[in-house]
């Protein structure tokens, strides 16, 4: 199978996680600024396109939204958001 894009190579990917992994302005400043323009998402069903490792998605579902459908590109960013919500996220591989 033909790689999908650079999430999807192994190395990458590692490294991208590992940045990530890591307190940077982007979580320091951006999302929680996000979080702040939401409004309430009790019982919403909410779509997330390019919802990456579902870090979002399961602050939606702690907010209370009823459904968070995930939608990425890569197979290796569906995989993560997949294993780490528990089967809350229901993840779409966009093909």
């Amino acid at each position: 199978m033909e790689q999908q894009n650079i999430y999807d190579n192994r190395e990458f990917f590692k490294e991208y996680q590992s940045l990530r992994d890591s307190l940077s302005a982007n979580e320091l400043i951006e999302i929680p600024q996000l979080f702040e323009l939401i409004d309430d998402v009790k019982n919403l069903s909410i779509l997330d396109l390019g919802c990456g490792t579902g870090k979002h998605d399961r602050k939606l579902i702690e907010m209370g939204a009823k459904k968070v459908i995930g939608i990425d590109l890569s197979h290796n960013m569906i995989n993560e958001a997949i294993k780490n919500t528990n089967n809350r996220l229901v993840p779409k591989l966009k093909n």
